[in-house]
């Protein structure tokens, strides 16, 4: 546990800060130290609780593809640190108001907006998971994004994100055995 976890872990909460706290102290527990996976908080709320984290990710993972080759084939481009921005809402956990996930690095996954107006912004479908699923969890269910363990590419329900991406993967990557890949 951080030395700063500790400060905060005598203080009295209530309502939506002690959710916060709750989140942050898993998260230290989770990914202090870790090489993977860790975060820096970027804002807080009044009570000085952290409300806006950046998350980042020294993963092996693809970050764009290259010109179509001669048989039109466009290979992976990797990457090795991805940051994710996380942003919890005023009001969170409630059902209404779901925390945002959003790449401020390329990331090039069915499920994360590649380009355009929404650039960055992570698909986890936090409406179906509901306001009990924590933040570590869907921490983890990006580090699968990032190594292709996990990837929706099919245009059906839950439906990708971003579709140009899930094209590809579904006609160029699964049938070249380019994903998953290891984190060589």
């Amino acid at each position: 546990m951080s030395r700063e976890i500790e400060d905060y872990r005598g203080k009295k909460y209530s309502g939506h800060d002690t959710r916060i706290f709750k989140e942050w102290e898993m998260m230290d527990q989770r990914y202090r130290g870790d090489k993977q996976c860790e975060y820096i908080i970027r804002k807080r709320n009044g009570a000085g609780l952290p409300i806006v984290f950046d998350i980042i990710f020294n993963i092996k993972s693809i970050i764009g593809v290259e010109e179509a080759d001669d048989q039109g084939l466009q290979k992976p481009i990797f990457g090795n640190e991805h940051i994710m921005r996380i942003k919890l809402p005023n009001n969170y956990p409630d059902a209404h108001s779901q925390p945002e996930f959003d790449f401020t690095t390329n990331v090039w996954h069915p499920n994360i907006q590649y380009s355009g107006d929404f650039k960055g912004h992570v698909c986890l479908n936090t409406t179906d998971h509901g306001v009990y699923t924590s933040l570590v969890t869907y921490i983890d269910r990006v580090i699968d994004y990032l190594t292709y363990e996990d990837y929706l590419a099919k245009n059906e329900y839950p439906y990708p994100q971003d579709l140009e991406v899930a094209e590809w993967v579904l006609t160029q990557a699964e049938p070249q055995g380019w994903i998953p890949f290891t984190q060589n």
